[in-house]
């Protein structure tokens, strides 16, 4: 697999990406026409930011689209193969913490993933990453929850009456 990814280009990881983004903002702009897109009475309808943000989201992938069809870059985009083992480092407990919000939430699954990730890559002490990975969600919490009043996705301790989050 290394030496596939070893001979992709820059064009190529471009035009992968951009396309996937065009395909997303073609997904959201369904959910934001169907929640409403629009200003209301009382302000935005429910669409409307979801809308707006994926209209800048969507014309910039076809503007990177445009760009990179006109000048394609056929440099190889991972030079050597630890660069992939970075990528990988990084990649793979960002998708274990989106596959756990569902289960433990935004806040309790950031302050784990900011911790492990201050502790393991980043090198930090452990107390320093115990704060980071206590901070964190702390200042999320009252940002969203206290102070806009979002709820955000909460943990299954939430649910039980354990945790209030």
């Amino acid at each position: 697999m290394s030496s596939f990814m070893l001979r992709m280009s820059h064009h190529a990881v471009e035009l992968s990406v951009a396309i996937l983004f065009i395909a997303l903002g073609g997904l959201v702009f369904y959910d934001a026409i169907r929640l409403g897109p629009g200003w209301g009475e009382s302000g935005p309808q429910p669409g409307f930011f979801p809308f707006v943000l994926t209209l800048a989201m969507t014309l910039a992938a076809v503007a990177i689209v445009i760009l990179a069809s006109r000048n394609p870059d056929r440099q190889a985009f991972f030079e050597v193969s630890h660069e992939i083992d970075d990528l990988l480092k990084v990649g793979t407990p960002i998708l274990i913490a989106i596959i756990a919000i569902p289960w433990l939430g935004l806040y309790i699954t950031s302050g784990v993933y900011l911790g492990l990730f201050m502790a393991l890559y980043g090198r930090f002490r452990w107390y320093s990453a115990l704060a980071g990975a206590i901070l964190l969600p702390a200042i999320m919490w009252f940002t969203f929850r206290e102070g806009f009043n979002i709820s955000m996705p909460l943990s299954v301790f939430y649910r039980m009456d354990i945790l209030p989050f």
